[in-house]
């Protein structure tokens, strides 16, 4: 992080940075230095080696898998029977029956070839040594399990669809006895807003009933809604209450549409059309009617969108091949890209975090593409994991190195805060001063740290600086012993002249003789002079002398007062000089512009103002001499 470069000036006796900001202006992003997360927070768990299309593999309403999906990591083809015999009975003992009977057709078809081959296996066996085809008989222990767990995954098979049968049936009469307690709200004599809020509690429960038998489905929704809506006309005698969950209904149901909408979009239509299950769900269930100028153009703008979903997933359903080969495309461009960012060159940590940034944006672009076929699915997903293994490791590499250099700059920069703080003691103040300007130099070189260490460090160091500067403000603001005696004489002549009542010319001139005779008072001159100059001008004026007179006598008092300083009683004459040469040069200009007015009669508005003007002037011009004469009496 750079150093201040405005706040850092030279210093001497007479000039130097007496403060330095609160903060220093940064020229690179503040770095937060990295955790010590591993490899991992950029990988899948492995249980899921293509997160995306194990997401995809899932079961979709109303549509069927193959019945020999397997998740990518299990190559089931290269176990033995005994290991596939293992694995089926984890999977069965392990519940979620449902979950599993993808694996579980492909693990049976596996271990019924492999049954068959070994029944085979021991039969040729049997006939080579001697025995007859007919007598050959067999049970293989491995048969014996097989059937065993079969027929208990068709047991918890069977449990699960009579236990779904069971929860369906009793949503149903769930969602009757919903309907019923619907109905029973309306025409009730009592306050519309303690019917509006048992509604919505009604609402809620709706939604959370869960699924009903398919059959049923469509049927009891209908009636929901018709008496739904049975209930809002019955609201028309309090509209606030109608309008509010119309206004509420309408906001959410557009929400879902620019959703939709947008998942359109997607390239990834299998997911897509997931979350248009649970946007088509959320659309029946938890949302209300809304005011009937709306209800079509809404549901027309959803099954529009809607529409787009299904067509695109029956293209890809048509395309399945075709678009897996371009997504598996897709995918290895990207990891191309990300191979090419690992070996990019990195030395800030602004690079870094762009670095990182483009990976993410490429990470999350391979999540979008979609799913490759099986075949190709292990081979993508292990180039991918090895790339972000590969960022990974750059990435904690370089803030591992980052972080030792910021150490080494935290050093130097307290190391420097040390020696400022040692100067504090210091009373040869002409060759110190330069020291603490060379150290603020070399704070600017040192280069950049995390906000967190530049923010404690910095603070030190603008302390020590700044006390410094104020020991020697101190130092130059102190009189010396002559001055200070001067100071104190002064004071009592100006309490002595501020007691007075009635003087005259005589004892006003004196009070100027006494005062410069008294001698300078250093850094203090200032205040005092400015203090004698107002008592002296306000005692002229309660003498009752003329404002002119005032006006000239106070500027020869204040010639005076400069006493033997050359270079500013010279500074002053030269710029009576030449306020004297312009206003004679503006006077000569307003003569002339008058010669454009020789026949033109005083009364008219411009004449009047160009000699108003010339009075002015003249007035300003004769002052001006008084003040250049003044000089030559001194």
């Amino acid at each position: 992080m750079l150093d201040n470069d405005a706040n850092l000036l030279e210093a001497n006796e007479d000039k130097v940075d007496k403060k330095l900001p609160e903060n220093e202006v940064q020229s690179e992003t503040d770095v937060t230095e990295p955790d010590q997360s591993t490899e991992d927070e950029w990988q899948e768990s492995p249980d899921t080696p293509q997160q995306e299309e194990a997401a995809e593999s899932e079961s979709i309403a109303e549509e069927k898998e193959p019945a020999g999906s397997v998740k990518e990591d299990e190559n089931y083809d290269v176990l033995s029977l005994d290991q596939l015999l293992n694995i089926l009975e984890k999977k069965i003992n392990a519940g979620k029956v449902m979950q599993h009977r993808k694996n579980f057709d492909t693990l049976s078809k596996l271990i019924e070839g492999k049954l068959d081959q070994l029944l085979k296996s021991k039969k040729e066996d049997f006939i080579n040594s001697g025995g007859a085809p007919e007598d050959f008989y067999i049970k293989l222990p491995e048969k014996v399990t097989f059937d065993q767990l079969v027929r208990k995954y068709k047991s918890e098979k069977a449990r699960y669809y009579q236990d779904l049968e069971e929860s369906q049936q009793n949503n149903l009469a769930l969602r009757k006895s919903l309907i019923e307690e619907l109905k029973g709200l309306i025409g009730v004599d009592r306050p519309i807003s303690d019917t509006y809020k048992q509604f919505k509690d009604l609402q809620a429960r709706w939604r959370e009933s869960g699924h009903v038998p398919q059959a049923e489905a469509n049927n009891i929704w209908k009636t929901y809604h018709h008496h739904v809506g049975i209930f809002y006309d019955f609201l028309h005698l309090n509209r606030e209450f109608r309008e509010l969950d119309y206004k509420y209904n309408y906001e959410e149901k557009i929400k879902i549409i620019e959703e939709v909408e947008a998942m359109a979009k997607m390239d990834n239509i299998q997911k897509a059309f997931r979350n248009l299950q649970e946007l088509h769900k959320r659309w029946k269930d938890e949302l209300g009617p809304v005011a009937k100028e709306h209800e079509e153009p809404l549901w027309e703008r959803f099954s529009q969108a809607t529409k787009v979903i299904h067509e695109k997933r029956q293209f890809f359903q048509k395309n399945q091949t075709e678009i897996f080969k371009a997504n598996f495309d897709k995918k290895a461009d990207l990891i191309e890209q990300m191979r090419e960012l690992n070996e990019s060159e990195i030395k800030t940590h602004n690079e870094m975090q762009k670095l990182i940034r483009n990976m993410e944006a490429l990470r999350t672009s391979f999540f979008d593409c979609g799913s490759v076929s099986r075949s190709k699915s292990a081979e993508i997903w292990t180039a991918f994991k090895e790339v972000m293994r590969g960022f990974s490791r750059k990435r904690n590499s370089f803030y591992k190195s980052l972080k030792k250099e910021y150490a080494e700059k935290m050093k130097k920069r307290m190391e420097l805060v040390k020696q400022v703080e040692e100067l504090h003691q210091t009373e040869d103040f002409a060759s110190s001063t330069p020291k603490v300007i060379a150290l603020q130099k070399q704070w600017k070189q040192i280069g950049p740290l995390s906000r967190k260490q530049n923010d404690t460090a910095w603070n030190l160091f603008r302390k020590a600086c700044n006390h410094y500067f104020d020991l020697l403000d101190n130092r130059k603001n102190k009189l010396s012993e002559a001055e200070q005696l001067a100071y104190d004489e002064k004071n009592k002549l100006l309490q002595s002249i501020q007691s007075k009542e009635s003087v005259d010319r005589v004892i006003i001139d004196k009070w100027i003789e006494d005062w410069i005779a008294i001698g300078p008072v250093g850094r203090k001159k200032g205040k005092i002079n400015n203090e004698f100059y107002t008592v002296v001008e306000h005692t002229l004026k309660q003498s009752g002398e003329d404002k002119d007179f005032i006006t000239e006598y106070m500027y020869k008092v204040k010639l005076k007062l400069m006493g033997d300083r050359t270079e500013l009683v010279q500074k002053e004459r030269s710029q009576i000089k030449q306020r004297l040469d312009k206003a004679k040069q503006q006077y000569i200009q307003l003569e002339t512009n008058m010669e454009f007015f020789t026949k033109s009669s005083s009364e008219n508005p411009l004449v009047a103002k160009v000699m108003k003007d010339l009075e002015k002037q003249k007035k300003i011009i004769d002052d001006l001499e008084k003040k250049l004469k003044a000089f030559k009496r001194l």
